[in-house]
């Protein structure tokens, strides 16, 4: 059973896609208490976000790490996590994936996206219609271990939904379903 403890020892960790406008993930990282931040883009190279997530990761200082990952963020967190030692996966207690654009998604040598597989529990949203293809998205959630689901908001998800409610919901469901 989950207690008043856990959901204290908790850092989200946001990581945002350097090229969208203000959205709701920085409305989260305003008004969630303990937060990590990090900020990465498609110019980059997988090493650089392995990097970035990694140097935001080390800052958490709590003992449970919940990561939101937005558009290009979706792929740096994916990266960072192929090479994330145990203890680190260990940390992770679950992973919401939103809106990532398939035209941003690099092949390496490795295969990284391939061969990732997230160790918690993790959805992979998309928007009802937009940037992300359903096929896509089904068979992408299937292969790294998420459930795929479908937001009621249309889009990729970084338009002005505010505080972004229905996203914030399922973070607490995902915490709170232990």
């Amino acid at each position: 059973m989950l207690t008043t403890r856990d959901l204290e020892d908790l850092t989200l960790l946001l990581v945002r896609d350097a090229a969208e406008p203000e959205m709701w993930i920085d409305r989260w990282a305003l008004s969630y208490p303990v937060i990590e931040t990090a900020e990465v883009s498609r110019g980059q190279r997988l090493e650089q976000w392995q990097t970035e997530i990694q140097t935001a990761f080390s800052r958490a200082g709590s003992g449970r790490v919940a990561a939101v990952a937005h558009g290009v963020g979706v792929f740096a967190l994916l990266a960072w996590l192929y090479r994330a030692d145990i203890q680190a996966r260990a940390r992770l207690c679950n992973v919401i994936l939103v809106s990532p654009n398939p035209d941003a998604l690099p092949d390496d040598a490795e295969h990284t996206f391939q061969k990732v597989r997230i160790p918690c529990r993790a959805a992979l949203v998309v928007g009802e219609s937009g940037g992300c293809p359903h096929d896509w998205a089904a068979e992408k959630a299937a292969l790294w271990n998420a459930r795929l689901l479908v937001s009621p908001h249309s889009g990729r998800l970084n338009g002005a939904l505010g505080g972004w409610q229905w996203g914030m919901k399922l973070m607490q469901e995902m915490l709170l379903s232990r």
